[in-house]
């Protein structure tokens, strides 16, 4: 078990190096565009919200386009198929506004 735990974070780490490395030095690439930490911080929250706010609206159209409340579904009959379709929009909404966003 435990030479399974070590090749599991061994190639997690060689991942994360890999993936990281480049995107560290395209950010420090000469004439790159500096953000400072209050800027960074602000457009962070104001990413946040936007996403917030478009997987709002992502929920509403899906309420808005199914036959049934879904709000009743999930509340008062407590129907775990429906609660695990909207989690599934949530996430997918979120991975295109990220990929958008991003």
């Amino acid at each position: 078990m435990k030479k399974i735990q070590a090749m599991f974070f061994g190639s997690f780490a060689a991942l994360a190096a890999n993936l990281l490395i480049p995107a560290l030095g395209h950010a420090q690439q000469a004439g790159a565009p500096r953000i400072g930490l209050a800027s960074g911080l602000i457009l962070s929250v104001v990413y946040g919200l936007v996403g917030i706010l478009l997987l709002m609206i992502g929920y509403k159209i899906f309420e808005w386009i199914t036959p049934f409340s879904v709000n009743d579904a999930l509340a008062k009959d407590q129907n775990r198929a429906v609660g695990i379709v909207v989690g599934a929009i949530f996430i997918g909404v979120a991975i295109i506004v990220a990929a958008a966003l991003g």
